[in-house]
């Protein structure tokens, strides 16, 4: 008979489960700052449900930063008045929402407002509302990606937005 080493990797999973392992390698990528900070060490710890509610709450954040919108304004509503388009086309004030992008294809910017209203609506909104079991971490893994990926979208907005007030 040969003899065997289990990794380090290996005990993990014997200890915590496979699921919970697979979960913690997704996220093996350098996330933007404050969700390696704040959804990071939740999903380290296990606390999968908690990880992606706190990803989710730093994109509604910077949402409302970036749009200069009151704290009342939130969720799916604060997705719509940020990145709304123009209600009136032919009125020459109405610029669409402070995240509205006018240069954009306009269907490409309205997909990009219902990306953000679908993501609050289907991962932050349940969470605030009552316990969300991830029976699989690997799914609050990804929410968390998502959570990344829109705050890199949401640095591209910000980018521009300075590029266009900058002399």
């Amino acid at each position: 008979m040969g003899a065997f080493v289990i990794s380090r990797q290996g005990h993990q999973a014997l200890d915590r489960g496979l699921l919970r392992v697979q979960a913690v390698q997704r996220l093996d990528i350098q996330m933007v700052p404050v969700l390696e900070a704040k959804a990071r060490p939740q999903v380290l710890r296990g606390d999968f449900e908690a990880a992606a509610f706190m990803a989710m709450k730093e994109v509604e954040v910077r949402v409302r930063e970036l749009a200069g919108l009151s704290n009342s304004v939130i969720g799916k509503t604060l997705m719509t008045d940020a990145f709304r388009p123009p209600k009136n086309a032919n009125d020459p004030n109405d610029h669409g929402g402070p995240l509205w992008d006018p240069t954009a294809d306009p269907g490409e910017a309205v997909a990009l407002m219902e990306l953000f209203k679908g993501a609050f609506g289907t991962f932050k909104n349940p969470a605030s509302h009552r316990r969300v079991d991830f029976a699989d971490p690997t799914e609050a893994a990804e929410v968390v990606l998502l959570a990344d990926l829109l705050m890199r979208l949401l640095d591209k907005i910000a980018a521009a937005q300075n590029a266009a007030t900058s002399p």
